[in-house]
């Protein structure tokens, strides 16, 4: 683990070292702004690769974001790379030489470990990780079945993934495609993705394969009926296919919100008013009185 920090840190610090390595040669060397730009460039690439894969097949936010958190990380890795070789490293190692091999390798140390906490950050913000344990058979002659634990990404309304879907006429399930329309505590909330052909059929439409499904079938989706309800350990990948195309998913909301809308209830009518005897007096509100009675409950 230590050396997979020290090598990540090599990239993102170099804009920190490499100027402090010349410059401790002799004579000194510096660096012309070309090569300062090249360096800066590497470390925000190194920065970039890492968030991007982090955040690969999570929630899905804004093009933006990621080029612009990789830019953080890569100041970031800098600015703590400065600090290690003025405070960290004449504390700990007792030289002032920002060039020394241990400094060097502290440095790296440092910068790695912080840019694999950030990494381990952003793929929990952006996933809601999960921890599903998959059951093995029972090993021979122990009578217990082993587990494993693994982690996997919770799904998000808009993205197509491969789960066992349950069967609307029967107590079953079977590996689906399908849409994520909304997730809930324990389960998500999907349409099926079926490769029959419905276009005979009003409540299903049909959807572009826009690289989900490497098999190139053409594909309908379910979108005139409610929901079916999927346990997050019932999912079989631990990240989304890809996006519901944009058209489809736009046909999806609209249908669902009718749905919703059409299975609130209507609050209920008020009771009609008992009509008035022609010539008579009107009811009263409270019943026909009852004579009154005596003490132990006797008409007198």
């Amino acid at each position: 683990m230590l050396l997979c920090c020290a090598v990540l840190g090599y990239p993102l610090a170099l804009p920190v070292l490499l100027p402090a390595l010349m410059g401790a040669q002799t004579p000194p060397q510096h660096v012309t702004p070309g090569q300062v730009a090249i360096l800066v460039a590497v470390s925000c690439a190194v920065a970039l690769l890492l968030d991007w894969q982090a955040a690969r097949g999570r929630r899905r936010v804004a093009p933006w974001v990621v080029p612009a958190r990789a830019a953080v990380l890569a100041g970031a890795c800098s600015l703590l790379a400065h600090l290690v070789g003025v405070y960290a490293v004449p504390k700990l190692l007792g030289t002032q030489d920002p060039a020394a091999a241990n400094g060097y390798a502290l440095q790296c140390l440092a910068v790695g470990a912080f840019a694999w906490g950030w990494r381990t950050s952003v793929r929990a913000w952006s996933g809601d990780l999960l921890v599903r344990p998959p059951v093995r058979p029972a090993r021979a002659g122990t009578g217990r079945s082993a587990t494993r634990t693994t982690t996997v990404s919770r799904p998000s309304a808009g993205e197509v993934w491969v789960a066992m879907v349950p069967f609307r006429d029967r107590a079953e399930a079977a590996r689906h495609y399908c849409v994520v329309v909304g997730t809930r505590s324990g389960y998500a909330e999907v349409l099926q993705i079926t490769s029959k052909d419905k276009d005979h059929r009003d409540d299903y439409i049909r959807m572009e394969n826009e690289g989900w499904d490497r098999t190139g079938k053409a594909s309908w989706v379910e979108i005139g009926m409610a929901p079916r309800r999927v346990p997050y350990e019932s999912f079989l990948s631990d990240h989304p296919q890809g996006p519901c195309p944009p058209r489809i998913w736009r046909e999806i909301q609209r249908r669902q919100s009718a749905l919703g809308a059409a299975r609130t209830p209507s609050p209920a009518p008020s009771p009609a008013p008992r009509p008035r005897p022609v010539g008579g007096p009107a009811p009263s509100a409270r019943g026909p009185r009852r004579p009154p009675t005596s003490a132990r409950g006797r008409q007198p």
